[in-house]
């Protein structure tokens, strides 16, 4: 987000009880281009309080879909597959399937990867949103 959003993604880092990290990075050189970003890491926090808001308040579009393959790979990281060479295969597959897939950088890094197949998400019906 564009730094002058900074209060909302505080806001966001303040309803979720103070986890993560919130980073300036580029526009060095003026302000025009400066940017921040909101970033959870921790697997824990990742697990009891994002995830946990997620399936208490599930998403309502094709993002569940990506946020289902994310939560596999949290789970994952905290039985830490990630280690072996099978399991961070198993990781960029999975990776390959969420949002815009793999950068050209990472398909050459991991040249055999396999996206796996997205969650099916059925469109809510009847909502009310207010």
């Amino acid at each position: 987000m564009h730094v002058r959003d900074r209060a909302l993604l505080e806001s966001v880092q303040k309803y979720f009880g103070g986890v993560g990290t919130i980073t300036k990075i580029g526009g060095s050189y003026t302000e025009k281009y400066s940017m921040v970003h909101y970033e959870v890491s921790s697997v824990k926090h990742l697990t009891e309080v994002i995830i946990a808001h997620f399936d208490k308040y599930p998403l309502i579009t094709q993002k569940r879909g990506d946020f289902e393959l994310f939560k596999q790979v949290v789970g994952m990281l905290a039985r830490k597959e990630h280690l072996t060479p099978e399991g961070i295969q198993q990781v960029v597959n999975i990776r390959a399937s969420i949002n815009h897939g793999l950068s050209a950088v990472q398909k050459s890094a991991f040249p055999n990867s396999v996206p796996v197949l997205r969650p099916i998400v059925e469109p809510v019906k009847n909502i009310d949103l207010y």
